[in-house]
């Protein structure tokens, strides 16, 4: 990758890295803050507000403004905080959630099955949680963060004494999008909790949904514990077999469904081998949660390679020690020889488009 140096892209180009490098600085600030009760408790909140006559959000605003240690006398210290972290963080109401479907209906009881366990976690008061997946304006990255003022209880599946899945509004507000457009026959690969199933099984659009599920444990917890629950149970095929198998058939289905990973990091290999095989089904809509924060993933490792080409670093493009250098090197071979003398380029390169084919692009 080289550039023809110009005012208008040497500007862009230093206005990007600079919004790279806050993104990455965000991150790094919120993801020290996830479901962090050192920060703060509902009693501590309650005591403050009523001292000093502010609002609780306001409180809890400072306190996390105390835990990050950030100077808000500083008035760009206060504009980064105002603007990217203090605006990032919302206190959601109970009431959205117990009142969606799946919690009014099903109330299964704790139960242990081998190294699994299905249990009742629950949120502390003003624990801070991801609730929606992550988007962009001006490549600049928006994240939503969520609190409770009061305990909120949550289904969850623990896997030798850690969470391995859950129900959360995590689950509930980046699943809503594809629950709204999914119709007809569909195909689900990964079963987890069910919570999809149950969703666009009570659609009377739904006609057939055929759910793909490696693990016999899970299928079994699932079978014992949730199923009886759906109204409409009939509408829903448990196949054991692993999601992969499917990668070269035409699926069949009007919509597929692809929840596999916990985040886009431990997913992204997964996401792009689905993303491939979408040829083999081409009558298929194909739908992937948290497929935004996977393209923002993406462009990081890209912004990370136009860095690199700037400075002139010089790495071994060859050598790779985890997923994150195998999709860097790709890049970099794919435009080593790519020269860009505008900023429309260098905007067309970050493109989601961009990203995904350059990737697969055999």
């Amino acid at each position: 990758m080289k550039f023809i140096s110009s005012p208008e892209l040497k500007s862009y180009l230093n206005e990007l890295i600079d919004k790279h490098e806050l993104n990455l600085s965000i991150s790094d600030l919120l993801g020290s803050i996830f479901s962090n009760l050192e920060i703060t408790n509902s009693k501590e909140i309650n005591l403050l507000s009523g001292k000093f006559k502010s609002g609780k959000h306001e409180v809890f605003l400072s306190k996390i403004s105390d835990y990050l240690d950030i100077d808000l006398t500083i008035e760009d210290n206060e504009e980064i905080f105002n603007k990217f972290i203090a605006d990032s963080i919302h206190e959601l109401e109970t009431s959205k959630y117990v009142n969606n479907n799946f919690y009014k209906l099903i109330k299964p009881k704790s139960v242990r099955l081998g190294k699994y366990e299905l249990i009742w976690d629950h949120y502390e008061p003003y624990e801070l949680f991801a609730y929606k997946d992550m988007d962009s304006e001006n490549y600049i990255e928006i994240n939503s963060l969520g609190y409770f003022k009061e305990k909120f209880p949550f289904l969850a599946l623990n896997y030798q004494g850690v969470t391995w899945m859950n129900i959360t509004p995590n689950e509930i507000e980046t699943m809503e999008k594809s629950i709204n457009k999914i119709k007809g026959i569909v195909t689900v690969f990964g079963l987890g909790l069910g919570y999809l199933p149950f969703m666009i099984s009570n659609k009377k659009e739904v006609a057939k949904i055929k759910v793909i599920e490696n693990d016999p444990n899970i299928i079994k917890l699932f079978k014992d514990n949730l199923l009886d629950y759906f109204p409409n149970k009939s509408k829903i095929e448990i196949v054991k077999d692993d999601a992969l198998n499917y990668l070269n058939k035409d699926i069949k289905s009007d919509y597929a469904f692809i929840d596999l990973w916990h985040s886009p990091e431990d997913g992204l290999e997964l996401f792009l081998k689905f993303k491939k095989s979408e040829k083999h089904s081409k009558s298929t809509t194909y739908l992937y949660w948290l497929e935004s924060s996977f393209y923002l993933y993406l462009r990081r490792l890209m912004m990370t390679l136009v860095e690199e080409s700037i400075d002139n670093q010089k790495h071994d493009y060859s050598k790779e020690s985890n997923y994150e250098d195998h999709i860097i090197n790709t890049y970099y071979k794919k435009t080593k020889d790519l020269v860009l003398t505008n900023k429309a380029q260098l905007e067309n390169l970050l493109s989601d488009k961009s990203l995904l084919d350059l990737l697969l692009d055999d």
